[in-house]
């Protein structure tokens, strides 16, 4: 899928919860770890058997992408997104 010029030079910062079950938290905490790694996001995400709870942030197409791709996650699917202006380099 292509992105504009903007989706890749802007960036955001995407804050985020969920409380579902989750059966297991380590499987899941791997797929966001490698999602996140192949989009180039930086951020904190807890992840336990209650829920998600996280913020990253990267370029508007990386974050576009993670937020469909995390949504495929059948506990994840109705989940809300906040978007906020920063990037990557606000998290260390």
């Amino acid at each position: 899928m292509g992105h504009s010029a903007t989706d890749l030079n802007e960036t955001r910062i995407l804050l985020y919860y969920c409380f579902t079950p989750i059966d297991d938290p380590t499987a899941v905490m791997l797929w966001q770890r490698a999602l996140c790694e192949q989009l180039e996001l930086k951020g904190r995400i807890l992840i336990s058997k209650h829920g998600i709870n996280g913020t990253v942030g990267g370029s508007l197409a990386s974050c576009k992408q993670y937020v469909r791709r995390t949504r495929e996650f059948p506990g994840f699917k109705k989940m809300e997104f906040k978007w906020s202006a920063g990037s990557a380099d606000d998290f260390p």
